[in-house]
């Protein structure tokens, strides 16, 4: 290992091979023993243990937090998948959007939910397209097919045109 000397008007500095000064006693503001695990816990090492620490949790919240999301996606994907194929008669009693973003320069994305209820009093929220959405009524009655929380398609029911039966108007 070669060993670099150095004179100075504070004395005489050797360098290591590596870089790092030997004996640094005779330096203002490096009095002392420098060396071992906690050399850089001085007043400003301490600081840059916490930020480093610190960044290193806000990254393993976020990192944790997308592959929750990640889990969650394919979970509920895969149970769609694993549910039946579901075609009951139902009637639409509620719809609703809701709006994210859309602040400043982003843009907003809209979310369609209709609420159908079936025969038999139980009802379900599911998210439609738009234009789904705008071709659903409430009080609409009709088959529903969905899978899981997918919705699949909804078909009116036939209705006869207000005021004519048959050819005939009503009375």
């Amino acid at each position: 290992m070669a060993l670099t000397s150095v004179s100075s008007s504070m004395g005489q500095l050797s360098v290591d091979g590596f870089g790092v000064f030997d004996d640094m006693s005779g330096v203002p503001g490096f009095e002392g023993n420098q060396g071992g695990f906690f050399s850089g816990l001085n007043e400003f090492g301490a600081m840059g243990a916490f930020v480093s620490i610190f960044i290193g949790a806000v990254f393993l919240i976020v990192a944790g937090v997308i592959v929750y999301a990640i889990i969650s996606g394919v979970r509920t994907w895969s149970s769609n998948n694993a549910a039946a194929l579901l075609t009951l008669h139902s009637a639409v009693v509620a719809k609703r959007t809701e709006v994210s973003g859309g602040s400043g320069d982003s843009s907003a994305t809209t979310r369609y939910y209709v609420t159908f209820e079936f025969d038999n009093g139980e009802r379900i929220e599911l998210i439609v397209g738009g234009n789904h959405y705008g071709m659903l009524a409430e009080h609409d009655r009709g088959m529903l097919t969905y899978q899981g929380t997918r919705f699949k398609h909804f078909e009116r029911d036939v209705q006869p045109q207000s005021g004519v039966n048959k050819g005939q108007f009503y009375t």
